[in-house]
Parts: structure tokens; sequence; C-alpha cells
């Protein structure tokens, strides 16, 4: 497979960051696999599974010809809907108070990270079909809010508004870098602040949003509750200094920071590699979304130029979020740092994606030569 510099920057960066989140797994998961009656290694073996197979899943979408998506794109988008209903079967299962895993025996995954990759293709399909029509009200802006209100709307309703916003967003991008008039983007954008404002103080279903935004507010002045994991992200950061205490040295990771593997393991990361080793995390990431543009905008296709935007636009606005909340930013939300968080469907998902950048490179390529 022939990439440009770009597809291999693109290749080298994914598997830097999961063979890293490989080990920040293991380091920052065996006090808690330990507790759990487990062997230390247990959560990261099982993400080198999960790497495994995403590897696996990667060279397929990097091979696999793209036109299939589009063909198949509303059955696709169908489906991830109805894996999304699922949840609220006796096949979801449900942890603090949300259903957003569908678990079958010892199997389970998330459907919401299938549906993002639905979404953002049936949004780059309508796109690139109607690219002559698109600033048009009908053939742009209500397109955009039916598939946004569908999406969003399922998700939220588990509920998990951080990977709703996500959605929404992603498709949000895929129709900005398509031309849709600014005026339908400023004024969804206000409604979607006014529908937050409901979601959050108004609607029961938004159960824990208020809590947390008063402990993001004041971590220290709520250590009973909520405001615990927050105050303890943010003392591993502290901990961590410039050049951090070490590999495997972390203390926080002790029990007192859960979801120290998961959603908080930046944290750790900043414990025990300092802000010089954030920093070049954080390079790694930029470089990531710079190399994905270049391949972006090198496409002469509407559809593949759409589809690699609103990928990158997910993996980018999840490694940011993530940051933030671990830094005291921002209010948690729950979402995993893409390559680096354990977590096997959303790993999986994230390498198929770069499969699928990389296809795109790989086309761009054989049509140059």
């Amino acid at each position: 497979m022939k990439l440009s510099k770009d597809g291999k920057g693109i290749l080298y960066i994914t598997i830097f960051l999961t063979i890293f989140g490989i080990i920040m797994v293991l380091s920052s998961s065996w006090p808690t696999a330990v507790s759990e009656h487990r062997a230390w290694y247990y959560y990261g073996l099982r993400q080198g599974i999960f790497a495994l197979l995403g590897f696996i899943f990667m060279k397929f979408t990097s091979v696999f010809n793209n036109e299939n998506y589009k063909k198949n794109a509303l059955w696709i988008y169908i489906f991830a809907i109805l894996l999304c209903m699922l949840v609220f079967t006796p096949l979801g299962k449900e942890i603090n108070y949300a259903k957003r895993w569908i678990k079958i025996k010892s199997f389970s995954f998330m459907p919401s990270d299938i549906l993002k990759f639905a979404s953002i293709n049936l949004a780059a399909v309508i796109v690139s079909q109607n690219i002559n029509k698109i600033k048009n009200f009908k053939e742009g802006f209500m397109r955009m809010i039916i598939l946004v209100a569908i999406s969003g709307g399922v998700v939220f309703m588990q509920p998990d508004l951080s990977t709703a916003i996500v959605i929404i967003g992603s498709v949000f991008c895929v129709f900005m870098v398509s031309g849709l008039n600014i005026r339908y983007i400023i004024s969804t954008f206000i409604t979607a602040l006014v529908f937050g404002y409901v979601a959050i103080f108004k609607v029961k279903i938004g159960y824990s949003r208020i809590d947390r935004i008063i402990a993001f507010i004041d971590p220290l002045g709520n250590l009973e509750d909520q405001g615990w994991q927050l105050s303890q992200s943010l003392a591993a950061v502290s901990n961590g200094s410039f050049l951090g205490s070490g590999l495997g040295m972390s203390k926080q990771k002790f029990l007192y920071l859960s979801q120290a593997h998961n959603d908080f393991i930046f944290a750790i990361i900043c414990e025990e590699f300092g802000f010089l080793g954030a920093l070049i995390l954080i390079i790694a990431y930029f470089a990531f979304l710079v190399f994905g543009i270049r391949i972006a905008m090198k496409t002469k296709y509407t559809y593949s130029r759409l589809l690699v935007s609103g990928i990158l636009f997910v993996i980018g606005i999840q490694a940011y979020v993530n940051m933030t909340v671990v830094t005291g930013l921002i209010p948690p939300t729950g979402l995993t740092l893409p390559f680096i968080s354990y977590g096997g469907t959303s790993l999986m998902i994230m390498l198929a994606l770069v499969g699928i950048i990389l296809n795109v490179d790989r086309n761009n390529e054989e049509e140059r030569q």
C-alpha cells in the first residue's frame, strides 16, 4: 500500500499513540485490577488484544473500497440507529444510571461509537450528492437538522450528552466544510445553546449535569461527591510537575482517582511524564490532524474530503475535550482519549476510521501516479 508522507505520518502517529496507550493502561490500571481480584496485567492485556483487532480492522478499511460506504450509507445509518435503540431493551447494560452499552454474555460494546461513523458517512453522502444545492434552506439546512435531531436525540436519551454533542458537531463539520450558509449555522448554534440549557437544568434525564457543573466550579467544596474526581485529577497533574514522577510511579492511580485507565488516563500521563510528556502528546495529536487535513485537501472527490473531515473532527474534539476535562478547564463529560484510554469498542472503531483516512490517501497517491 503506497502512502504519501502525510499518510505515513498518520500511520506512525497512530501506532505510537496506540502502543503508548497500552503501556499507560497497564501502568494506570493494575491497582484497580488487583483490587478486583484480577491479574495485575488484566486491563493492559485486554487493551493489547483490542489494539491487535483494531489494527486488523484498520488494514481492512485501508484497502476496502470507500464507495461501498457511500452506496450503503443509509442502511449503515439505520443499522447504527437500531443498535443504539437496543440499549433500551434487556440487552442494554446500565452503568451509573445510564444505558449506553449492549452486553451479550461476556461481550459488550457502545453502539454510539458506530453511530459516529454512520452519521458522518451519511452526511458526507447527502452533501456530495447535493453540493450545488447545499446553501439552499431545504436541501442543506433542513437535511442537516433532521440528521442531527435523529442521531443526537437517540444518544441523548441514553443519556449520553457528550457523545451526542460529538456526533452533532461532526455532522455540523461536514456541512460547514461543504459551504453551508453561515446564517443557518449561527441560528442553529443559538438554538443548540437553548436546548442544552433545557437539557441540563430542566429535563430530569440530565440527572448528574448540574452536580458536575457545580463540582467543576468548586471541586474542593464538593469533595464528598462529584468534586472528588476532579480534585484527584488536578492533584495528579500537579504532582507531575515538568518532567513527571516516572513511568509506573503515579500515586493517584492507587484508587484515589477512579477511571484512571479510562476517562482520566491523561491525568496519570501528566503525573508520570509531567508537562513535557503531556506537551509531546498534544503535539502528536496536532500533527495527526494536520496530516489528515492535508490528505482531505488533496482528494478531488467531495465525498472523500467530507468523510475525512468528519473523522478528523471526532478524533480531534474527543482529544481536546478529554484533556481539558482532566485539567479542570471544562466540566467532566465522559469522553475517552482517542487511541489511549481503555476501551475495546472505542479503540477498534478509531483504528478503523484511521484506515479510512489511509484509504483516501492511498487513492490520492494512485491517481497522482
